[in-house]
């Protein structure tokens, strides 16, 4: 399934979909986050499978936001996700404690 970033209301987002090498660029190149509230919310409840290059994406919008001096939250990180961001040491990153709002 094609990812799609679908906002919800002003700075809280859902997306939806599968994050992988094959989708994540044009979900890149099509999409773009509003950080000029200051914060975001962004849920991943929706997204059924994901790979290093979603990691990828979510370092990258994380990166965007960190430059906006916005701050920028992933909530319902399904467990697939949360397992590659708990490997690769990026909770500080993605502004996260390990285990924490993770889906089951």
């Amino acid at each position: 399934m094609m990812p799609q970033l679908t906002q919800e209301s002003s700075g809280e987002y859902s997306l939806t979909g599968s994050l992988n090498f094959d989708t994540v660029a044009a979900l890149h190149h099509e999409t773009q986050i509003d950080m000029s509230k200051g914060e975001v919310l962004v849920s991943l409840r929706h997204v059924d499978q994901s790979d290093s290059a979603g990691l990828a994406l979510l370092v990258e919008w994380a990166r965007l936001a960190d430059k906006s001096r916005c701050s920028l939250r992933y909530t319902d990180i399904p467990a697939q996700l949360q397992t590659l961001i708990d490997v690769t040491g990026l909770n500080p990153i993605l502004n996260r404690d390990a285990g924490s709002n993770a889906a089951p």
